[in-house]
């Protein structure tokens, strides 16, 4: 199937050739400009610009910025970062000093519906404002609350330092070994997009094989006690092994 091509006016024309131009460029910036990157990825999805740069679809169109540097699953949070802010008449100097970190543990609430009879567009923008207060761990609790999860599903975090050698040569490795065997049923969200397995994931499905595997989890062997011949090793008087 041929990717849908879509004619647009000259002064969109030149505005979507710009912003392609310009998402390659802040994707090889640094972080400060992760707030202008997701203005733009906002505009891409919300004008069609993918699809007349030949992508079939907004997926599609993130997963070739994989060639640039860029993954996946942070060009998708992104996106939704502004997709909420957006949706809650956040204006970015209420919503930038937040951080990407809070940002991104809110953008999996969706505008769509309510909670409590409070629109969720409502529910993210209090939310958002408050998190400006909160640690990120209370914003995680906040959001598995809305999304009525129980207390086993709700996230956590885990920070524990670890040698930088270490970190490169054998963690990094081994979770991107893991995630090559990950069940694709867990690689589409939702909304049917693809994700990236998160490192978290990853790591527990690799400490899940290593309680499974029977090398690692053996059963501690007890001896037991042997037989005391006549006499031998007994204080009784009788001296015939009995107390």
């Amino acid at each position: 199937m041929e990717p849908t091509q879509v004619v647009v006016g000259d002064v969109e024309a030149g505005r979507s050739a710009k912003i392609k131009r310009e998402v390659n460029r802040l994707i090889k910036g640094v972080s400060e400009v992760t707030f202008d990157l997701a203005d733009l990825l906002y505009e891409i999805k919300s004008k069609n610009f993918f699809a007349e740069w030949g992508f079939t679809s907004f997926s599609q169109y993130l997963k070739s910025l994989i060639e640039q540097g860029m993954k996946y699953s942070k060009s998708y949070y992104l996106y939704r970062i502004k997709e909420n802010c957006v949706s809650a008449g956040l204006k970015p100097e209420e919503y930038e000093p937040v951080g990407v970190t809070k940002l991104r543990i809110i953008s999996r609430l969706k505008p769509a519906g309510e909670y409590n009879g409070v629109p969720m567009p409502l529910v993210i923008r209090e939310l958002t404002l408050k998190a400006l207060n909160m640690t990120a761990e209370e914003v995680q609790f906040e959001v598995d609350t809305i999304e009525g999860k129980t207390e086993d599903e709700s996230m956590v975090w885990m920070n524990f330092k670890v040698k930088k050698m270490g970190r490169e040569n054998v963690i990094k490795p081994a979770l991107q070994l893991i995630k090559k065997h990950c069940p694709e049923s867990q690689l589409v969200d939702e909304d049917g997009h693809v994700k990236e397995m998160s490192d978290g994931a990853a790591l527990e499905m690799m400490a899940a094989n290593i309680l499974a595997d029977p090398n690692f989890n053996t059963e501690e062997i007890v001896e037991q006690p042997t037989e005391v011949e006549d006499g031998e090793g007994d204080d009784s008087p009788s001296g015939d092994g009995t107390i």
